[in-house]
């Protein structure tokens, strides 16, 4: 059985993760606002690299289905509906809606994943979900970290370590690690997945200094929510999770 962990979008080769589960990170915070927005029940989430991309697919849908959400540098885009805090998707905003997002890391990551058998939108709010699919679904499973600005992210690091290593405990065997995921475990390890870290580091002092405190505290909620979103044909919806 082998895991790979790739820290950054850049280290991705297209040939390594095809017909494989490629589970995404961009822990602060557009997979964790993607999994909230989807549990408070938001219809579909179409992520795109660009404002241009998103105005454009907004204007197909009719903007009385769409919502535009998204961030650059962690403010909100001037003209959208909503920015990229978790708070902002409550179920009386984004129920029912279509949601065309566009973020710094995470949508770009995303676009990343072309060839993949499967891919799985995770975050620490619903990582017990994820990992239960991994192992339900075995295979040999990638966990790509959206990194900040192309660069390595610690929080999104630690995250892929923490559920590599919960994994591996849930689906024991031989295992085969790459370089990047024993690291990604040693630093899970290390400094643990929770705010004090996430508020270390780069990203997280860049939320506070824009006055997104509170959105630490929410990334680093761990298993409240059993829920799977998967990316497929542009869009990210719910998959059913198998009854335990």
């Amino acid at each position: 059985m082998r895991l790979d962990i790739y820290l950054t979008p850049g280290e991705v080769v297209p040939g390594e993760i095809a017909e494989r589960t490629v589970v995404v990170l961009d822990i602060l915070r557009a997979t964790t606002t993607i999994t909230h927005a989807l549990n408070n029940g938001a219809r579909a989430i179409y992520p795109v690299s660009s404002i241009e991309e998103a105005l454009r697919l907004a204007n197909t849908f009719g903007r009385d289905e769409v919502l535009l959400c998204g961030e650059r540098k962690c403010l909100p885009i001037e003209g959208f509906d909503l920015g990229n805090s978790p708070h902002e998707f409550t179920r009386e905003r984004v129920a029912g809606k279509i949601l065309v997002m566009t973020t710094t890391n995470g949508t770009a990551a995303l676009s990343m994943t072309g060839g993949a058998a499967r891919v799985v939108v995770g975050s620490m709010l619903n990582m017990g979900a994820v990992v239960a699919e991994l192992v339900r679904s075995g295979g040999d499973p990638v966990i790509l970290c959206s990194g900040r600005d192309r660069h390595f992210a610690v929080e999104d690091a630690v995250a892929a370590g923490a559920m590599a290593t919960r994994l591996m405990e849930e689906r024991p065997g031989n295992w085969v690690l790459n370089d990047a995921a024993l690291a990604a475990v040693a630093l899970a390890r290390e400094f643990g997945s929770n705010t004090a870290t996430f508020r270390n580091s780069e990203s997280g002092r860049a939320l506070l200094a824009t006055g997104h405190e509170s959105d630490l505290d929410f990334c680093a909620k761990t298993d409240t929510l059993n829920v799977l979103p998967v990316l497929h044909e542009r869009n990210i919806t719910l998959s059913q999770v198998p009854a335990s």
